[in-house]
Formats: C-alpha cells, structure tokens, sequence
C-alpha cells in the first residue's frame, strides 16, 4: 500500500472517462532523394472509447470503421484507427490445495483495467445545513456518524463480495482515501480475488475526527458552524482535484482505458455552484478547474462510473440530506467523462458489476483534430452509427491537455506490469503492491510451522521490525516447489547441472509498512535425469510473523538467467498461534530485508 501526501487534508476521488480522448504523437517521415533530409511531421491524435449497446442495454459486436462518422467542432473528421475491445470468457484458476499458492496467472479478460475507489473522504461524517432560510442552523452528531460508518461499511461489504465473484482474468487495482491527506493504494492491478478483498478489508473507517464542533451555548455559534462547514467542504472540495489530477498523470502511463469505479456521495458544492446559500458565498466557482480536470483524465483515457453509497435507507435517514442534489453531481461526473452513474439502490455489488461489464466491451477509433496544439481550449466530439437502433455512450466534449506534462507522483502505483530485475536486485520487486512476475513459476505452501525450535535457531527468524521486539510470534514455514525444468544452470564436471536460486519474503503490514523480511540463496548441482525430466525441486523457510492482517510478498530470483518470480498473498496471523516471545530482533546471517 502506498501514501500519497497531497497537502492539507488531502483527498481521492476517483473519477474516470468513458470515451477519453488520449493525444499521443504519430510521427511520419519522408526523405527528399535530392538533399537526403529528413522531414518530422508531428500530429496530435484524439482517440474515443465508445460503448454500443442495443435497446435491451446488451453490447454490440462487429461493426465497422465504416460504421461511425466522427465530427469535432461540428466538423467531419476522417477516422485513423478502428479497433473492438471485448471481454472473453477465461478459464478458472487452477484449483489450489489449502495454503497452496501459484504465482500463474489467467490471462486478463478485458484490456481495460478497473480500479475500486473507495471514497470515505466524502462518505465521513459531514456537517449538514438544515435549510436554505437564514440562519441556516447546521447539525453534525451521532446519528451522522452512524450513517456514515454505515455506509462505509457497505462499500467494504459489497466490494468484497464482487471481488470474490469477479470473472477469472478481471485486473482490479484498489485505491483508498480519507481524512489523513492520503491517497492510498490498498493493492495494485491484481486478478486475485483473496488478495484484493484483502485490501478493501484493511482500509480504515473515517469518522473525521478532526471537525472542529463547536456547544451551542458559545456566542456566534450559528456563524462559527456555517465558517466550519465551509471551511470542511473547501478542503475536501481541495482534496477532490488534487486527487484527480494525480489519478490522472498516473494512469495515462497504464495503456489502453481504465475504468475507476468512485464509491462517493458525490460532490455538488462543486458541480453546482447554485448548491445552497451558504456555499454560494464562501466556495469558489471550481467549472474551469474541473475542466481541466476533465482534460487530463481525458489525456490518459480514463472512464468515470461514479457509484452512490447512500443506498436506498429509511426517510428518517434523509433528514439533512440533499440527495438530488448528490445525484446530479454524480450523474455531472458521468457525463462529462463519458460514463455511468449509479444511485437510488441498496445493491452497490449490482453497481459495481454494471460497470466493470460497460467497461469491457468498446470501441476505440482515433483521428487527427484541426488544431493540433495543446492549449487546453475546449472542443466537442459528436460520434454517429449508421444504425439508429444503437445507443452510444462516450464522451462528447475534451480539453486538449498535454499528456507528456503529466508528472506521476511518487509512490502512487498503478502499474501493470512488474519492475524489471537488474544485476541481481530484488529491492523493486518485492515492493507492497506490485504487479505479480510469471517470469519463473512456483508454487509455495505457506502455513504454520509445527516443527519444534532447533537449539542453533536464532532468536526470531527474519529481520523483525524493532517495535515487535517482545510481542508474540508464530512462526510461518514456506514450501517451494519449482520446476527444474524452468531453471537456468551452468555447466559442471561430470555431467551436472549449477544453478542458484534466491528465495525473498516480505510482509508487510496494512499500512504498507515493512513488518518483516528474509533474503536466502541456495545452490544446486543436479543430474542430466533431473534438468531432463523437469521434475519438481523444493526448498523451504521460516519466518516469524507478528498477529494482525499481513501483505506476504514472496520472491525467486534465478541468477542464472536473472528470471524473477513474484506473488503475493493476504496472511491473517492469528493471536491464538503464537508459539514464542522474541527476544532480541536478530536475523539469520545473509539475511537481509527488502524496503
């Protein structure tokens, strides 16, 4: 899990784009026979993902270039590139004995990523205007808090639950915000159901301590509320496009669409300027920061399925709440990113699997617009089909932003693919939440040991964090099993076989801190028969882990071929299994521990 300090109270909103227009640089070249110069011609390429649906909302396949016209600024435009996304029926995951493990994975189901925001920030506790006649009292007390850590509680709820129904291949990543000024990612783009709903375990309620509440006996309390509520509500307002933005110059280095999944009570102190009296004189007008925005989700083909987390409660529960207001926001968010709100319903699963299906089956057509510099103006898409029974869905409107000015920031990762191993190093690859490596394939037994301590063991297994020292351990013995098959090896005297393997293990906590860690190399001579028959090797370690929800990274270098396999899984390390009090935090020699 990564931190990603935004500033003062920062936030995540996740917003994403349905038809994101991307500018990329095609280049095309011609060389003169008579002065043999070469002439760089650069354009700037608009793509559009557009979704097909017929009357019944069912996706539709097989059309054509030839089927949609394309107008930008109310001009034609000729199409450059033409090309169908769908999703495809992917076989099930090799069935695993318990606490067996594979680092194989299923090939992806879609090309579009989906990542779940989970978006407490604006689901905590919130101060609320009564009613838009002066004085405008404001309430904030238990029953909000309530039905905020209600509604937190079914976003967990439900995103775990799709995540273990998910089809086989789906890549979800995981992002969490709050109060504390983070943006988090709980887990990286992963297809393992355990160890996403592992993540969306582990994030933390937010009950927004941190509101200042003043008795309503102090003078000028109505005014001192109303100055608290603004004051809440600019610095989440804050949050929400410094988050934005950031989602953004990430994931434009992701290829292809991404579709983020925003789990919020939306945002209409932003999308309404009208909202309600108060916010009318004390926020800013954010239209033309929300509009560029728009244009850098744009620039990395981002797609928005904002999901309401309020539900469908009790009228008792609505006392204070402008929900049409929220829905509009949401509904705002959808439409100026090209996609699909959702709200009026207790089912968040339902919503969650609406999206990620919309986002999976599209087309994606480019073509070069008329103005070719990025100078953030504002121009309209309008996409045809020669087919008037079809609904499409994209978005019809960017500002042209510059995508090679998008500075990621660092920490926040959302990669797809693993860190490439150079000269032996497995520091990178054995990061939290990193893409899982296929290069070397294993499998690992991971359980509690039930092997008596030997008198030469040191005092813990691992280099234990410090702050552990004299708490319960258990100690956790994982069991390798790798082909020899898939090994690199030098040849020996006498017909053999070298080979070295590093064995890596890091667990971290569920705040992506280092808890533990282990470094091991062992080495092989083996036969002709052995390498030939590709039979199984094993190899075995010890690690004493601390209780608590725990992020095991596993690793195995070859440093024959310098092939890497990684994974990693959820390990919950229950009290009741401790078996031991360190006494010291010593390692075992070679050992060393990976940040």
């Amino acid at each position: 899990m990564r931190s990603w300090r935004l500033g003062r109270g920062c936030w995540i909103a996740v917003v994403g784009l349905m038809g994101a227009m991307v500018a990329q640089s095609a280049t095309a070249q011609s060389a003169p026979q008579s002065s043999g110069i070469t002439l760089k011609v650069t354009s700037r390429e608009t793509v559009v993902d557009v979704t097909v649906t017929d009357a019944k909302g069912n996706p539709v396949h097989g059309l054509t270039q030839a089927d949609f016209t394309v107008k930008e600024d109310g001009k034609a435009q000729p199409i450059r590139s033409f090309e169908e996304f769908g999703s495809e029926a992917v076989p099930e995951p090799e069935k695993m004995p318990p606490n067996v493990y594979s680092n194989r994975q299923p090939p992806p189901a879609s090309s579009a990523v989906n990542i779940l925001l989970l978006d407490f920030t604006n689901a905590a506790p919130i101060l609320a205007v009564d009613c838009c006649i002066p004085p405008l009292p404001i309430t904030w007390g238990s029953a909000s808090l309530f039905r905020a850590m209600e509604r937190q509680r079914h976003v967990k709820q439900y995103a775990m639950q799709y995540l273990h129904d998910m089809p086989a291949g789906t890549r979800v990543a995981v992002l969490g915000s709050a109060n504390t000024g983070h943006l988090r990612v709980l887990q990286g783009v992963s297809s393992d159901p355990a160890l996403l709903s592992a993540a969306v375990d582990s994030m933390q309620y937010d009950t927004n301590a941190s509101m200042e509440i003043y008795p309503s006996n102090v003078p000028n309390y109505e005014q001192m509320t109303i100055d608290s509520w603004c004051s809440q509500q600019a610095v989440r307002n804050r949050m929400t496009l410094e988050s934005l933005n950031q989602i953004a110059a990430d994931a434009v280095g992701i290829k292809g669409r991404k579709n983020l999944l925003w789990f919020t009570t939306g945002i209409p102190t932003m999308t309404d300027p009208n909202y309600n009296p108060v916010s009318q004189h004390c926020l800013p007008d954010y239209s033309t920061d929300l509009k560029k925005t728009y244009g850098l989700l744009a620039a990395a083909q981002v797609t928005v399925f904002p999901i309401s987390v309020r539900g469908v409660p009790a009228e008792a529960d609505q006392i204070g709440e402008s929900w049409p207001d929220e829905h509009l926001s949401l509904e705002a968010v959808a439409e100026a990113t090209g996609g699909t709100a959702y709200y009026n319903s207790n089912d968040l699963e339902a919503g969650i699997s609406k999206a990620i299906a919309s986002g999976s089956d599209y087309y994606t057509l480019t073509y070069v617009p008329p103005g070719t510099k990025y100078d953030g103006r504002h121009h309209t898409i309008k996409l045809e089909a020669d087919r008037p029974d079809l609904h499409l869905i994209y978005r019809d409107e960017y500002y042209a932003e510059d995508p090679s000015k998008m500075t990621p920031t660092v920490g926040l990762t959302l990669a797809t693919l693993p860190p490439e191993v150079s000269g032996g190093d497995m520091k990178a690859a054995m990061s939290r939440s990193l893409p899982t490596s296929s290069q070397l394939l294993f499998y690992v037994a991971v359980e509690p040991s039930s092997e008596p301590a030997k008198p030469d063991d040191p005092p813990v297994m691992g280099t234990l964090d410090p702050s552990f020292n004299g708490k319960p351990l258990t100690r956790y013995t994982f069991s390798y099993s790798i082909s020899a098959g898939r090994l690199a090896y030098s040849n020996g005297p006498n017909a053999t076989h070298n080979g070295s393997l590093e064995l890596d293990l890091a667990a971290y906590d569920a705040d992506a801190k280092l808890v533990t860690g282990l470094s091991q190399t062992v080495t092989m001579s083996l036969n002709d028969k052995t390498v030939a028959n590709k039979e199984p090797l094993s190899f075995s370690q010890q690690i004493d882990l601390p209780a608590g929800q725990l992020f095991v990274r596993i690793g195995v270098l070859d440093h024959t071929s310098n092939k890497v396999g990684t994974l990693e899984i959820p390990l919950k390390v229950e009290k009741g299994l401790a078996i031991k009090k360190p006494d010291a935090a010593k390692g075992t020699p070679g050992e060393t521990s990976h940040p």
